[in-house]
């Protein structure tokens, strides 16, 4: 398995080939299984037809991560239920806290507009955790999206603090739906190995020209 790439490929064709236990970080972001379209721009994210994909993923990960390491999984309020229950009856992680991005704009809705969205912190045992002020309401700043964004994009520091939180230098990063790229590239920036995977080709090509030109970050 080379480090430091991104793999043009369905993430489950990847997992198997990353050793037992060598993964210290996994930040996760699957498709939220709502079969939606995103916004004005009219864009889609592949495999979205249901939230299964979350759960095979929980479900492979109990064997790369190390036994100190640390998952950081995106979710939304519709789908937080069954994860909790899936994650407590049918993997060996456990539930260390529940946190919450605020973001600094409205996402999209009709009666209630969407403002925020959950990640779970899941450990084997005790997981890494290196900073005392780590918040578990944490304000992200506006992010404008265009063409060039991945419907899923998440705040470039919310990112980088998860992984100067719960992971070391030289330490390996994994993310299975990378989107545009911002795990990886805080990955880089804070001396992380990583490995990603993007099955869609658009956000493939989009996310390695900007890893050979991070000023497009």
């Amino acid at each position: 398995m080379d480090l430091n790439k991104i793999y043009n490929d369905d993430c489950f064709n990847i997992i198997p080939k990353i050793e037992d236990k060598s993964v210290q970080l996994i930040i996760t972001d699957p498709p939220y299984g709502d079969n939606s379209d995103y916004g004005r721009k009219d864009k889609s994210i592949v495999n979205n037809e249901n939230p299964i994909l979350n759960l095979q993923l929980l479900f492979e990960f109990q064997r790369i991560l190390k036994d100190d390491g640390v998952i950081y999984n995106f979710t939304n309020w519709k789908h937080y239920p069954f994860l909790v229950n899936f994650i407590q009856n049918y993997t060996c992680f456990k539930i260390k806290h529940l946190c919450v991005m605020n973001k600094n704009n409205f996402g999209m809705g009709q009666d209630f507009r969407n403002k925020y969205e959950l990640f779970v912190v899941l450990v084997k045992n005790k997981g890494m955790f290196n900073f005392k002020d780590f918040p578990d309401v944490f304000d992200v700043e506006f992010i404008q999206h265009n063409d060039n964004t991945h419907p899923h994009t998440k705040s470039m520091k919310l990112i980088k603090k998860i992984i100067e939180h719960s992971s070391n230098e030289n330490d390996i990063v994994f993310d299975p739906t990378c989107g545009s790229g911002i795990v990886p590239y805080c990955s880089m920036i804070t001396k992380r190995n990583y490995v990603a995977c993007e099955i869609d080709k658009k956000w493939y090509d989009l996310t390695t020209k900007r890893l050979q030109n991070v000023t497009l970050f």
